[in-house]
């Protein structure tokens, strides 16, 4: 199987989506009658390589699946 190897920015951008989903999810769960969804036109993969470590990294479509709460729907 052939992963993407992705950089330290890289890496730095998918926790700081990670820790806004959380955060939006939060918040918005907390809404009567409102229904979230997490949109991500450009998603990538579900799994990276780590340039620098060579570890798995989680990418964007599997952090937002592991969002708590979760999102209502999904669209990558």
């Amino acid at each position: 199987m052939h992963f993407d190897e992705i950089g330290a920015w890289s890496e730095i951008k998918l926790e700081i989506v990670r820790k806004y989903a959380t955060a939006y999810s939060a918040i918005l769960t907390g809404v009567p009658g409102l229904r979230h969804i997490y949109v991500d036109a450009f998603a990538g993969s579900g799994v990276h390589i780590s340039r620098d470590t060579g570890d798995f990294v989680p990418g964007s479509p599997l952090n937002a699946l592991r969002v708590e709460p979760p999102f209502r729907e999904y669209h990558l």
